[in-house]
């Protein structure tokens, strides 16, 4: 049993050693040399410590070189440290961290859709920098009956399963690794199980996923390029979204998919921490419809609904 000011400390050398910790023990506060923020992988870690309650103090003898690489609510949420040996500074920086509530701007949506889905219809979804918050906000409002989809994200190998089961906590769907084979089912949503292979769709008398090994396609692998490309040939019922994200990855894909009749949404300027992968997408004609972001998940869900006759 712990006493009023015990402090328990736990050393952990890797982002991925930091996150299982965090997530099984929910410390009060974690420190972390600064560099450690430039991951990719950190966008994640910081979600989950928002999303627990957990207080971050970053090291770093210039904030400013880190902050650039921090979405504005990781910008919020971390407390920094620039002298390292002043231990007051770091116990005052500790205790404003410890401090920190739990993040419930992304609670489940409880009440189930009424919405009756065509069952044809399958939801693609990507993303990157930015894209865990997007993704907790656009799968928030999905179901036990919503369409069977699909999400490439980029994020480290290592991290596949942690970001599974953070959004698997975030929606009635569920959330689960996709395996190569495996058959669509509503009210599942798919993310690939690392960075070895690309998650595709396999198109049969009933579309399936594969996993397909192979070189990064536009830098990335997964890419989302592959994903949205592998789906083309069944385009009239796709319905996909490019949300926020650095680089090009999945504007090529896109276009091809709205080129052969899916719905296509872009997340706007405008509510993107980088403008970069749905702005490229709109500029090569992909983009059909852009949304702010609290729109996205229930157009997806909308752009799937079944058309009952009279």
């Amino acid at each position: 049993m712990s006493h009023p000011g015990t402090v328990f400390c736990m050393v952990t050398t890797t982002l991925t050693s930091t996150y299982d910790f965090a997530e099984h023990n929910q410390p009060d506060c974690v420190v972390m040399a600064a560099s450690f923020a430039d991951c990719a992988e950190f966008e994640l870690l910081d979600t989950l410590f928002r999303i627990l309650g957990i207080g971050c103090v970053l090291m770093a003898d210039d904030p400013g070189m880190v902050l650039s690489s921090l979405s504005s609510k990781a910008r919020e949420h971390v407390i920094f440290v620039t002298d390292q040996h002043d231990s007051r500074a770091l116990l005052d920086a500790v205790r404003a961290a410890s401090q920190r509530k739990s993040d419930t701007s992304n609670p489940p949506s409880r009440a189930e859709s009424k919405t009756q889905f065509d069952p044809q219809k399958v939801v693609l979804i990507g993303a990157s920098t930015g894209g865990i918050d997007a993704l907790l906000k656009t799968t928030q409002s999905f179901g036990t009956t919503c369409p069977p989809t699909l999400i490439v994200q980029h994020t480290g190998g290592s991290f596949a399963a942690s970001l599974i089961r953070l959004l698997d906590g975030a929606t009635q769907a569920k959330v689960e690794q996709a395996q190569d084979g495996m058959p669509l089912k509503p009210g599942h949503i798919y993310l690939p199980p690392g960075d070895m292979a690309h998650l595709c769709l396999h198109k049969g008398a009933a579309p399936r996923m594969s996993l397909q090994a192979g070189p990064p396609v536009s830098g990335h692998r997964p890419s989302v390029d592959a994903l949205f490309t592998s789906a083309v040939p069944i385009a009239k019922n796709i319905v996909a979204a490019l949300l926020t994200g650095m680089g090009r990855d999945g504007a090529r894909g896109m276009t091809a998919l709205r080129e052969a009749g899916a719905t296509t949404i872009g997340q706007d300027q405008a509510t993107s921490v980088v403008y970069g992968m749905p702005r490229i997408a709109k500029e090569l004609g992909g983009v059909e419809q852009e949304l702010p972001l609290p729109k996205i998940g229930p157009a997806l869900l909308s752009a799937c609904a079944a058309r009952l006759r009279a």
